[in-house]
C-alpha cells in the first residue's frame, strides 16, 4: 500500500521538503539487512508521538505497545539508499491504520535525513534495517 495521498499531510505537518523519498508500507523480515547506526532521537516532535499515541486512545487504530493511557511503541524498517548517499526509499511494517503510517514514515524520513539514523560504509548505497520506538503516557 502506497502513502502517497496521505504523506504530503505529514510531511507538511512537520516540516518536510519537496523531493521525499518513496515510503511504502509492506509486511518483512529486515532482520539480515545491516543495521543503520542509531545516533539519537534529536528530531523527534512530541507532536508526532502524541498523534500516534492518540490515534491508538481514541481507538481509531490498533497499535501496537498500546494500553490504556500509554503506549509503548516499537517496530522495525527499512531503508534504501540511493547512490548519491541520500534515502530513496523507506519500508514501514504495516500497522493497519493510514493516518499512523503516515505520521510513523513522515517522522522516520526527517529523523533520517537530520542524522538520528546513518548508513554504515557497510552497504553504502543499498538496503538497511532500523527500529524506531517511544513511550508515551497521555
Amino acid at each position: 500500500m502506497r502513502l502517497a495521498a496521505l504523506l504530503p499531510i505529514a510531511f507538511a505537518l512537520i516540516g518536510a521538503s519537496p523531493g521525499q523519498p518513496v515510503v511504502e508500507v509492506s509486511g518483512g523480515d529486515w532482520s539480515q539487512l545491516p543495521a543503520l547506526e542509531f545516533r539519537g532521537y534529536n528530531h523527534l516532535t512530541s507532536t508526532a508521538m502524541s498523534r500516534i499515541y492518540r490515534l491508538g486512545y481514541e481507538r481509531r487504530c490498533r497499535l501496537p505497545g498500546m494500553s490504556g493511557h500509554h503506549i509503548d511503541f516499537n517496530v522495525s524498517f527499512a531503508a534504501q539508499y540511493g547512490a548519491d548517499g541520500h534515502l530513496a526509499r523507506l519500508v514501514l511494517p504495516k500497522l493497519n491504520c493510514p493516518e499512523a503510517e503516515a505520521w510513523l514514515g513522515g517522522t522516520l524520513v526527517q529523523a533520517i535525513k537530520s542524522g538520528d539514523y546513518r548508513r554504515t560504509e557497510e552497504n553504502p548505497e543499498g538496503w538497511y534495517q532500523g527500529a524506531f520506538s517511544f513511550y508515551y503516557e497521555g
